[in-house]
């Protein structure tokens, strides 16, 4: 049985990533149908993840001017509406831009804000954070498989409308939250402490490596699989694939940081990522594309989950919150930006080949990269690091 409690993280985050995964896997189709080139696709799709970088601390500086800290979160996920109802109205590119940056500006602090206020409500149980947070994973895989259904029925243009509905209800979920609080980091004085101690630089260049074969997928799978005949039903279904093969990992990844360490998990995600990309590069057909789904979340719930307790252990005393939020960075924004940008004149010039080819070496070599600090530490607990925390 539900605790009532803490209904509302759970239908927050149900609903919240439901509307994400209703937009973000098809939203390329969308820009391609549209006439975009994939030079402008990866642009817009950069663009996005640079907004979201530098925007997130400026949210908390207009939170604690305007004492907004109560209502914000339902105010971002409204304001990320409008934009998106607008995209699907416009086939200018230049207004498409300034689109996707006013629907990144509000997207920015969402995250932040909903764990923030979810493990407010939690109190001393945070290791219970989980199991609240996976409903996200659960409303993103739903919503993929509907989506392409919908796409079958509609078009493309049908995924704007469900956003804005679902996005709807992740605000009225929203209201229910607590009171969340930002924490406003200096990111720059901050970095420069981190990247001082080498074994930080290594360990932040090897994940914006592995961010880079991550973004790739996000961004363009979804083309790369229309381009092999696939169907709006089986792109949809192969996100849902996807999505499944997360849970497990999320479930053992205590058991499998306290066997392997919290490093030799990100080595098994990155060395698996390049795996899932090197498949894409041999797939004969659609269905071996769609196979390959599976390895996400060995992928990507082993990047996160490692990446989360490695960088807690390599923060100094005092910083381990901008070591997180810089980890996040440079999986999401950093990596998001530059791959995109690069990525998707890769594709239009080069074909996909050569872009999978690309990110499959180098997540292969941030993987590599992790190997030499491997041995040199005992992993410690889910439990010590939540305690740290």
């Amino acid at each position: 049985m539900i605790n009532t409690r803490f209904l509302a993280p759970k239908l927050f985050y149900f609903f919240w990533f439901a509307a994400f995964g209703a937009l973000a896997p098809f939203v390329s189709l969308y820009y391609r149908e549209i006439g975009l080139d994939l030079a402008q696709i990866g642009w817009l799709a950069a663009l996005s993840g640079l907004t979201q970088l530098v925007f997130a601390p400026v949210w908390g500086v207009l939170a604690d001017t305007l004492s907004l800290r109560r209502l914000l979160l339902p105010l971002a996920v409204a304001g990320t509406i409008l934009p998106a109802l607008l995209i699907s109205q416009t086939e200018s590119f230049s207004l498409l831009l300034v689109l996707v940056v006013l629907q990144a500006i509000f997207t920015a602090p969402i995250g932040a804000l909903a764990d923030s206020a979810t493990i407010t409500l939690l109190g001393a149980a945070r290791e219970q954070y989980g199991v609240q947070r996976v409903w996200g994973t659960v409303g993103w895989g739903a919503s993929t498989i509907v989506t392409g259904w919908l796409i079958a029925q509609v078009g493309l243009r049908g995924i704007f409308g469900l956003y804005a509905g679902l996005g709807l209800l992740a605000a009225l979920a929203a209201l229910a939250l607590p009171r969340s609080e930002l924490t406003q980091t200096d990111l720059r004085g901050a970095a420069q402490t981190l990247l001082r101690d080498r074994r930080w630089f290594v360990f932040f260049g090897c994940v914006l490596l592995i961010g880079c074969n991550s973004a790739i997928i996000s961004s363009f799978l979804s083309l790369y699989l229309q381009d092999l005949g696939a169907s709006s039903e089986q792109i949809g279904l192969g996100y849902t694939i996807a999505t499944i093969s997360e849970l497990p990992v999320m479930v053992l990844s205590p058991w499998l940081i306290r066997r392997w360490s919290a490093r030799g998990l990100m080595i098994a995600g990155g060395l698996l990522y390049a795996i899932r990309t090197a498949i894409y590069l041999v797939a004969p057909s659609v269905n071996w594309a769609l196979a390959a789904q599976i390895l996400q979340g060995p992928c990507y719930a082993a990047l996160w989950t490692g990446g989360v307790v490695e960088a807690q252990r390599l923060a100094p005393r005092g910083l381990e919150s901008t070591a997180q939020s810089l980890f996040s960075l440079a999986v999401f924004g950093i990596a998001s930006a530059l791959a995109n940008l690069v990525g998707g004149q890769i594709y239009r010039d080069l074909g996909a080949l050569a872009l999978f080819g690309t990110v499959t070496v180098i997540a292969l070599l941030g993987a590599l990269a992790l190997l030499p600090g491997l041995v040199k530490h005992q992993p410690q607990s889910i439990e010590q690091t939540l305690e740290q925390s």
